[in-house]
């Protein structure tokens, strides 16, 4: 990149000074004080050469992670890679990362650069909106006034990159946890599990600290060793998580639909956290589904990510799509505006034994299932 070099504040004054001085003595014929002008303009000839060689040889790198979360402190590394045996001194590089990042403008100081090395200075940044962040196109350039501070020698820094901006989430009230489960008082017992006709899968060697009112008398005879059954709760239905479609452009609009992203993205959480078999479903793509350990929460997320309030989304005709499926699930709706006819598609798409619930985002009610939305 091309390095410009302009005269501060103080170097145009200095400059000035220095000519005029010199230019009024020359004509009065005072040669020695003129030498001694000269002199001074000359060292500000060197002092732009040096700064602008102070810049000469350095590449700059923006580091930050693939992903991150609307609201909460981001990482943000600068590292500057010297590739000259001359240090580089006083380097400031000033960063503005994005629209709605805050703090709007960042200014990362390097003030010696040894060498053929490559210092990194952190700092951490809060990404205000969820969305794909673009950070190729924020403005970003290297700076040094080094030496005296009388010319300023300034590089375009392009450093592409992009990053993930994940929805916020809220705090899912134990009402919610629930309902999620698809639990009612009769799903709380707890069953064997079984593999094939003869043999029980859930029985295991007795370990310290086991209760001894599940040992398997039928097996420890048999066997020799003592052994217990292994129990669980019943496992919940397939949760199902539907993202409704905005409704208007304006700022009142757009903030309820907003909420019901963070709502949707508490729910997946939530179905992680509790190992439940979940997916989502926003009307558009393919849907995101949720595996053992957790996997795929993440594709979720980044899904909720970039999701769109209108557009070519269709979210009911995916609900009705689940009709043609007998199997129970819990259905949970996000809704961001009123709906008419939602209840009746949401109690035949969750199937005989099922359940649904409706979560209006755009009402106070929503407090009782999630807090802390926006």
């Amino acid at each position: 990149m091309p390095v410009r070099v302009r005269p501060t504040q103080q170097g145009t004054v200095y400059l000035w000074t220095i000519g005029v001085f010199s230019l009024t003595l020359l004509v009065l014929g005072e040669n020695l004080v003129f030498l001694l002008g000269a002199f001074a303009l000359g060292c500000g000839t060197v002092a732009w050469f040096l700064t602008r060689r102070n810049l000469r040889g350095l590449a700059f790198e923006r580091d930050l992670p693939r992903t991150t979360t609307a609201g909460v402190p981001t990482t943000l590394t600068w590292r500057v890679r010297n590739v000259r045996g001359a240090a580089a001194v006083g380097i400031e590089v000033e960063d503005r990362p994005a629209r709605g990042v805050k703090p709007v403008c960042l200014q990362v100081e390097f003030p010696t650069v040894p060498g053929r090395s490559s210092p990194s200075c952190s700092t951490q940044v809060i990404f205000g909106r969820r969305g794909v962040v673009d950070l190729a196109r924020g403005g970003a350039e290297a700076w040094s006034r080094y030496p005296l501070g009388l010319f300023r020698a300034v590089v375009p820094v392009t450093a592409p990159g992009r990053i993930t901006v994940r929805p916020r989430e809220g705090r899912p009230t134990a009402t919610l946890r629930e309902r999620i489960r698809g639990r009612r008082p009769v799903d709380t017992r707890r069953r064997r599990l079984w593999q094939g006709d003869d043999v029980i899968y859930g029985v295991r060697e007795y370990r310290e600290g086991d209760d001894p009112r599940r040992i398997h008398w039928r097996t420890t005879a048999r066997r020799g060793v003592v052994a217990v059954s292994e129990w669980r709760a019943e496992q919940g239905r397939e949760a199902v998580i539907v993202l409704g479609r905005g409704f208007g452009a304006g700022p009142v609009t757009g903030a309820d639909f907003e909420r019901a992203v963070s709502a949707a993205a508490t729910l997946w959480r939530l179905c992680s956290r509790e190992h439940l078999q979940a997916r989502l479903v926003v009307g558009r793509g393919r849907e995101p589904k949720l595996g053992e350990g957790g996997r795929g929460i993440g594709t979720g997320l980044d899904a909720l990510a970039s999701v769109r309030a209108q557009g070519s989304r269709s979210p009911r005709s995916a609900v009705r799509a689940l009709r043609d499926s007998a199997v129970p699930r819990t259905i949970v709706y996000v809704a961001a505006g009123a709906e008419p006819g939602l209840e009746t598609e949401l109690a035949a798409a969750a199937g005989r034994g099922g359940s649904w619930l409706i979560l209006r985002c755009h009402d106070r009610s929503v407090g009782r299932w999630i807090r802390g939305l926006a």
